[in-house]
């Protein structure tokens, strides 16, 4: 019996993470960007290995619990959430847009491959539930020390980006 409840647990689970993914109708400025001011570029190009060693590592937190303040302590984690976070969502945007430009390269040729587009499809589902749980372990661990949650996040990123390249080269356009 208690078999079926950990399967039944984790269907809902799954689902519910489906549901957030095709529900998530969230506005382009929930999540202000705290690194790019006007001219700068936006959290999604600065998103390489560098960048998100530094956000999701534990070097600066170190430094930050041992000043020995709770209110610093609070401040920085709720200031490095919100940052882990618009990383998270400039990730997706930056992928959606690869995955809009597929589909408009898609619309116009003729000679479309199902099963390479199964693959796209899967491949983006994957990539979306992989930011939806990567979101909520963030939300509530926090951002600390999740630099093998970040390059697993980048590796399905580039996946993405491969897969797409292989029908299409539209996301020669999207990655630098």
């Amino acid at each position: 019996m208690s078999g079926i409840a950990l399967y039944l647990a984790g269907g809902l689970l799954l689902a519910s993470c489906l549901l957030r993914i095709l529900f998530d109708r969230r506005t382009e400025g929930e999540f202000s960007d705290p690194l790019g001011g006007a001219g700068q570029p936006s959290v999604g190009t600065l998103s390489d290995t560098q960048l998100s060693a530094q956000l999701f590592g534990s070097e600066d937190w170190r430094y930050v619990a041992s000043l020995g303040s709770k209110a610093i302590e609070l401040e920085f984690l709720r200031m490095r959430k919100n940052l882990a976070l618009a990383w998270v969502h400039a990730a997706r945007v930056e992928a959606a847009a690869l995955i809009g430009a597929h589909r408009a390269a898609a619309r116009t040729s003729a000679h479309l491959n199902f099963f390479a587009e199964v693959r796209v499809t899967v491949a983006y589902a994957s990539f979306l539930f992989f930011c939806v749980l990567f979101s909520l372990v963030i939300r509530i661990r926090g951002p600390v020390a999740l630099q093998s949650l970040a390059r697993l996040a980048d590796s399905q990123s580039e996946r993405l980006y491969e897969i797409v390249g292989q029908i299409f080269p539209v996301a020669e356009n999207f990655r630098g």
